[in-house]
């Protein structure tokens, strides 16, 4: 069947209306490789003079066979009437000439293509492959130079490889680790520290994503052992099993022994820190129990003194009984320094937070010490800042201590001129108060060498400071370390013979008002006069007669007992108003004497007050007394004034 154009035959073939085609090699190819189709028909071989072309699907052998027993049956002639009708007439040499000019181009062109192709895709192929060559090369000199130890282990243990670095490290050669188990050459059954390491090899491969990083001892061929910080990467076969784990270490030795010995010398430090802390257990017991029996005498001293002051008339005696209450108090302050120092050392000193009124804390230092500057022929200055908060929040009786500290030492060494004590402030935010707290002296001044020794607990500026003036060199201390614990800080200023300087900081909070004392409170010292009946333990001798005495003179009845057993059955035998309860007495101390009596009292009802009377004066002393059940905390010596307090809150006075 006649077609216009070889494309129209080959969109004929592609529809499956021709089966079998002729037509020159070139377009043929062309057209059938354009419509997609060149797999489905089958070239038959060149036809030459005499002979027809012819082509079947591809695949079609029977059809092919067919064909050709077909054309070798026909006969010569009809064979030329055929080939006549098939190539049909001549219609000029142009047309053919162009076909075939066309059909060669495209068949050069194709294979120039082709060919330029196949020459770009070899050059590129062998571009690539001296690329890769090189790649492996330098990822071959990168393994081998490195400073890590690379090794590629297959999955039953075994190694494939380990880089030059490992085996010099662990002392082998290559070919005495090559297909060797690395439980047999470089990784021992057990870590020093139990750890079963043949375990942890199947682990890695079974679970390599939990075995990311692992740190464990490996062993030299040498026999020592070391640490290595290992890298675990798994590769994988097509079905996800892994095959081979590549692990990068680095040796750690060094960084483990050092930990090591971090730790020995934590737990050396810790135990030099637990017999610090023993150690100044014991020093703060030794402080409380030499506070306690200094005290205990100290307190018959001041009592007897402080009743003799008030009972006897003006004269020789008077003044003896008050040089013997000077120097008695002069004692109580040395050792109350020794305790605060002791309390601050240990990081027991407990700082309170109340309003109050910083003018006032100034006009109480200003009558404390008026007079003694006045009987040494000093001029006691004070000045406030006219822009002084008020009121604020802090600790008043400590910001009072380092007052006192500050103003004693300027009138004590301080021979001639004037003494000036100043407060200002500022406030440094909406809660916060800075104070600040300045003595001036025109006295002797001191050393710049000796600015920041004075300081130093027990230290004085020289030997012979404390032979002329006496003291225990801890009031600056102590001053010192209350400013840092309220947040400030306490300098000096000093030029020999011309006088010092003390500057005293301190933080305080900013607050609204400051309490004031209730009618009730004011009114207590005018209620009516009552006598108490009053039992007192005390196992000190000096010390009942001194409070028989006292309260004697106080118009009150009371009945003495020596220890805490005897009290509780004197208790128990009559009624009391109140009990003033010693605490350390032989046989029954006041502690468990007032556990006895107020687990009576929960059987049998009532309460009685009970008051503890102690020497013991360390920090947690009077929470410890008040949780044990006793009522109310005088440490001694005890005073008349504050013996006189105590009765009058009590309904006596």
């Amino acid at each position: 069947m006649p077609y216009p154009s070889y494309e129209s035959i080959i969109q004929a073939a592609k529809a499956h209306k021709v089966s079998v085609f002729s037509m020159e090699t070139p377009p043929a190819t062309y057209f059938l490789n354009k419509y997609g189709i060149a797999d489905q028909f089958k070239r038959t071989p060149p036809l030459y003079t005499g002979q027809f072309h012819r082509a079947v699907r591809k695949g079609n052998q029977a059809l092919l066979a067919l064909l050709n027993n077909g054309f070798d049956r026909i006969p010569r002639e009809a064979l030329a009437r055929i080939n006549q009708r098939w190539y049909g007439e001549s219609i000029g040499q142009r047309v053919n000439w162009t076909y075939l000019l066309i059909g060669a181009g495209c068949g050069a062109g194709l294979i120039l293509l082709l060919g330029l192709s196949n020459l770009w895709l070899r050059r590129l192929v062998a571009r690539r492959t001296r690329e890769l060559k090189q790649q492996e090369e330098q990822y071959r000199d990168l393994v081998q130079q490195s400073d890590s130890i690379i090794l590629r282990w297959h999955r039953d243990g075994t190694i494939a490889f380990l880089n030059e670095y490992g085996c010099r490290f662990f002392g082998y050669t290559p070919d005495e680790l090559i297909g060797r188990h690395v439980c047999q050459t470089i990784v021992p059954a057990r870590q020093q520290d139990g750890v079963d390491l043949q375990v942890m090899i199947a682990q890695i491969c079974e679970h390599p994503d939990e075995y990311r990083l692992n740190l464990n001892q490996n062993i030299r061929k040498d026999g020592q052992l070391v640490w290595i910080s290992w890298s675990n990467r798994p590769v994988c076969d097509e079905t996800g099993t892994v095959q081979e784990i590549v692990s990068v270490g680095s040796d750690v030795t060094a960084l483990k022994e050092t930990e090591a010995a971090l730790l020995e010398n934590r737990r050396e430090l810790e135990e030099a820190r637990r017999q610090a802390e023993a150690a100044n257990e014991a020093k703060s017991l030794f402080l409380a129990n030499m506070s306690h029996e200094i005290r205990t005498p100290l307190n018959a001293v001041i009592g007897i003194n402080s009743m003799l002051v008030e009972r006897v008339g003006d004269g020789e005696l008077q003044e003896l009984a008050r040089d013997a209450m000077s120097a008695a108090n002069n004692l109580l302050d040395i050792i109350s320094d020794v305790l605060d120092l002791s309390k601050v050392e240990a990081g027991k000193l407990a700082l309170v937070s109340v309003p109050f009124e910083p003018r006032l804390v100034v006009n109480q230092l200003e009558r404390m010490f008026s007079l003694l500057a006045r009987e040494k022929g000093l001029h006691l200055e004070v000045a406030l800042a006219s822009g002084l908060p008020h009121p604020v929040a802090g600790d008043p009786a400590r910001i009072q201590q380092i007052g006192v500290n500050l103003l004693g030492n300027a009138i004590k060494f301080t021979e001639q001129g004037t003494v000036r004590l100043a407060m200002s402030g500022r406030l440094l935010d909406q809660e916060q108060v800075e104070l600040v707290l300045q003595v001036t002296d025109s006295g002797k001044g001191i050393s710049a060498e000796n600015l920041e020794r004075i300081f130093n607990p027990f230290v004085q500026e020289d030997l012979s400071t404390t032979r002329k003036f006496g003291g225990t060199g801890l009031g600056l201390t102590i001053s010192r370390r209350l400013a840092q614990l309220m947040g400030g800080d306490l300098t000096v200023t000093s030029r020999p013979g011309e006088g010092s300087t003390f500057t005293c900081t301190i933080r305080c909070s900013t607050c609204c008002t400051v309490p004031q004392r209730t009618a009730d409170s004011a009114a207590g010292r005018e209620r009516p006069y009552r006598s108490l009946r009053i039992l007192v333990a005390e196992d000190a001798v000096v010390n009942r007669k001194m409070m028989e005495a006292l309260l004697r003179m106080e118009r009150h009845l009371a009945r003495f007992v020596e220890n805490g057993r005897q009290a509780v059955a004197a208790w128990r035998e009559e009624p009391f108003d109140l009990i003033l309860m010693d605490i350390q007495m032989p046989e029954m101390d006041g502690m468990q004497a007032t556990l006895e009596i107020r687990q009576a009292e929960a059987a049998l009802g009532g309460h009685i007050p009970i008051i503890a009377l102690t020497a013991y004066a360390m920090s947690g002393d009077r929470d410890r007394f008040l949780a044990a059940g006793m009522d109310g905390y005088l440490a001694k010596p005890i005073t008349v004034e504050q013996v006189r307090e105590l009765l009058l809150s009590y309904g006596g006075g």
